[in-house]
């Protein structure tokens, strides 16, 4: 699976763009994409709802995730 953006064009000419996760099928041996997760407006993810989405996936991880502000700084 990963990570896909859509970008769709209003009739006004402004543009609207879409994140969503994706993962790659065979049909009749070609690849198509399905779509597993319509995670919405990438414009409204990047204020932040992204990162609670990324945090509350994380604790269901078995590797450590550690946050940047969470590591110390190095005291050069």
């Amino acid at each position: 699976m990963y990570v896909r953006t859509k970008v769709f064009k209003n009739k006004d000419g402004t543009t609207r763009t879409y994140l969503y996760i994706v993962r790659g099928k065979r049909v009749d041996g070609k690849v198509r994409q399905e779509i597993v997760a319509n995670l919405g407006r990438l414009e409204e993810l990047q204020e932040g709802k992204l990162d609670k989405l990324i945090e509350g996936l994380a604790k269901y991880s078995r590797q450590r995730w550690v946050k940047v502000q969470d590591l110390p700084l190095d005291p050069k």
